[in-house]
């Protein structure tokens, strides 16, 4: 089963990760994606921090994508968040 939208949260500067979850049926799932990862989605270096929520919310649709089939292919491990790196967009 693919996920589907959940929230975005907030971007958190000490894991230079914005936060945000999707869905697996009725269950909230985790997931983050890299700063480095959001600029390599964008086509961009060294966006500001005040600037990651907007990139996300532009960005949004193929950020869960790649989450979704992370997921699909990782799977999850129980309390922790499906983690977006650089090396899954390259590969995407």
């Amino acid at each position: 089963m693919q996920l589907t939208r959940g929230r975005p949260l907030r971007y958190d500067a000490k894991r230079m990760a914005f936060l945000f979850t999707m869905m697996h049926g009725a269950n909230s799932v985790d997931c983050e994606i890299s700063s480095s990862a959001l600029d390599d989605l964008d086509g961009t270096k060294g966006t500001l921090p005040v600037q990651r929520e907007a990139q996300f919310m532009r960005l949004r649709q193929m950020v869960e994508r790649v989450a979704s089939v992370t997921f699909e292919r990782q799977g999850q491990l129980k309390g922790e968040p499906v983690r977006i790196f650089s090396k899954h967009i390259k590969a995407f």
